[in-house]
This record gives C-alpha cells, structure tokens and sequence, in this order.
C-alpha cells in the first residue's frame, strides 16, 4: 500500500471564526462511500496529484483529517509526524470514500488537501475538532554507536515533491514520476516490510515510522542530513517479542530506537457524523 499522502504543524482553528464565503472551498465536490473495491489498497494509486482538481479513491475520513489539519496543515511545510485521531467513531478508519472536488481556479496541492479539505470536512461531515497539546509515549530515533550504515538516494532516482509545482502528469501509457518520500507497506503473515525512496530522516521517523503501526510516533533525533533508499522487515507489532524485531532492523542500519516522552498534539474530534452522497 502506498500512502498518496504522505506527513511541526499549525492547525487553523481560527478559520471557524471567518464568514462561511470567507473560507476556502471547492466549487464543485462529490462524495461516494466507495462499493467497487480498491484495487491499489486504501488511499488509491501511487501517482502524483494534479493541481487544480483533488480526485482520491478508497480513502478513510480519518486519513482525511490528518492531511486537512496535520499534513497540509502550515501549508506547503509538511508536518514531521502523523498526529492522533481521537474522540470519533470507528467507522471513520474503516468505511472507505471516493472524492472528486473542483476548486475555483488553480489550487494548489496543499491548498486542496489543507484549508479546502477542511472546509469540506467540516460542511460536509459534520466534522468539528480542536487541537489538544498531551505528553506523549514516543520513540526517539538517534544514530547507533558506530555511525549509520544507510544507503543514500542516488541524484534524480526520484522527485521531490512541491505543492505549489507538483511534477507534469505522465503521458498515456507512461508511469507517474517516482516521488521522493513514499513509501510502499507489504504485510507476509506476521512480518511487516516498509520500502522507503528518497526519504529524508524526518519523513522516515515522522511519517513512514508512523504509519507502521509501531504504536506510538517516532521522533527524528539522528542529527542526518540528506535523502535515503530504507528497506527494512520486521515482525507486526502486537507483542513485546515483535517490538524487539524493529529494533534489531534499525540496528542493522546503523540507527538506534528508544522509549521517549514528548509533547505532541493530538486531533480530537467533538462531532461528525456520515455524508448524505451525491
């Protein structure tokens, strides 16, 4: 599965205060639970988005909320960590969405998945939410004695990512450009592997850590510089014997995990409720 959306970030509360025609909003929007199935797994295919138009498939509100009010939050400056989701009904993690939604003019990425996702969220679901600062249980990633043993990304093996100029769609027939920072999750049995390109050391700690059910965020304490090729295997975190095998992985890259605190904020939702769909 590959994450089309990838991961400090502000979140902009204050836009409840503006008149309704003040905010950021699509002209045009649909939204569908989806019922055919989701060939490339939860979040839709791999390519890059296309300014001006936000199309996702098989995607949870919940992955949603933490795009409109993490990710994209600060606008183009991603978020270094995935932020929690809690207070809401289960169903906003496993019921899944097909969205198509057509923004006046030219919109840029970030402005699609942030302030215009939120105004969608919030009209069309119901959503209400705040922004709660609570000491949180974390990993802390550091260099291991004797330096880090990673594999840096060759020069243009992928593309960086910018919202405001996301890359040229691909002919017909041709692949999507290999953006930087993704990362592809294939579970065999009780063993997880995380395939990472271009990532720097934030966005693997942050974001590919953080969406591999490690149980609690991963903050970058490493000090690296630079964008790298990670792969590694480890068993699925559900026991204290599976936890062990993640910090043997990153040993064996030269990286150390260890148990934390830190302040993170989390995202508390007051109120949604499921769309009437058109």
């Amino acid at each position: 599965m590959i994450f089309p959306i990838c991961a400090v970030f502000c979140l902009a509360l204050t836009a409840a205060a503006q008149s309704p025609d003040a905010r950021p909003r699509f002209e045009v929007i649909s939204v569908k639970a989806n019922r055919t199935g989701c060939a490339h797994g939860r979040g839709g295919g791999s390519g890059a988005p296309a300014p001006g138009r936000l199309r996702v498939t098989c995607i949870a509100v919940k992955d949603l909320i933490q795009a409109a009010y993490g990710t994209f939050a600060n606008g183009p400056a991603p978020a270094p960590y995935v932020p929690d989701v809690v207070g809401a009904p289960d169903w906003i993690d496993t019921e899944l969405y097909d969205i198509e939604a057509v923004p006046p003019g030219r919109a840029t990425i970030d402005q699609m998945y942030g302030p215009m996702m939120q105004t969608l969220l919030e009209e069309r679901f119901g959503l209400r939410i705040r922004r709660e600062p609570r000491e949180h249980s974390v990993y802390l990633l550091t260099v291991a004695p004797g330096g880090p043993k990673l594999k840096p990304a060759p020069p243009g093996s992928c593309v960086v990512f910018d919202p405001a100029h996301p890359p040229e769609q691909p002919a017909k027939g041709q692949p999507p450009p290999l953006l930087c920072g993704r990362a592809s999750y294939r579970r065999d049995g009780a063993r997880l592997s995380i395939d990472a390109r271009g990532v720097t050391m934030a966005q693997f700690a942050g974001v590919t850590l953080g969406r591999a059910e490690l149980g609690r965020a991963v903050i970058d304490r490493t000090g690296l510089t630079g964008r790298f090729d990670i792969s590694v295997e480890f068993a699925a975190v559900e026991t204290a014997e599976s936890l062990g095998s993640i910090f043997s992985a990153l040993r064996d890259l030269g990286l150390k995990l260890a148990a934390g605190k830190a302040p993170l904020d989390v995202l508390v939702v007051e109120s949604i409720y499921r769309p009437t769909e058109n």
